[in-house]
């Protein structure tokens, strides 16, 4: 259950990190030139997220899809919650 919490804790920090420091630089030095940008350093972010973590949990990286895998009976209830600490965390 560690390896779990550490892959999903590592793997929201990468993807917020990267987000929202794409977002708070654009708006802090005033280059905000498109929505484009943006979307582009936020998906290499998803993409670092996903690719450094897989190996150490699934990489949900998102509340609603360890809820959503946990209904669809493709994860266990129980890991449930370590799932969703690790990503409010």
């Amino acid at each position: 259950m560690m390896k779990e919490f550490v892959g999903e804790f590592l793997g929201t920090f990468i993807l917020v990190l990267f987000g929202c420091g794409s977002v708070a630089s654009s708006v802090l030095f005033g280059e905000y030139n498109s929505i484009f940008q943006i979307g582009i350093v936020w998906g290499i972010g998803v993409m670092l997220a996903i690719y450094l973590t897989r190996h150490l949990s699934c990489a949900h990286l998102n509340p609603a899809v360890s809820v959503a895998m946990v209904i669809s009976k493709r994860m266990l209830a129980s890991k449930l919650p370590v799932y969703l600490s690790a990503q409010f965390l």
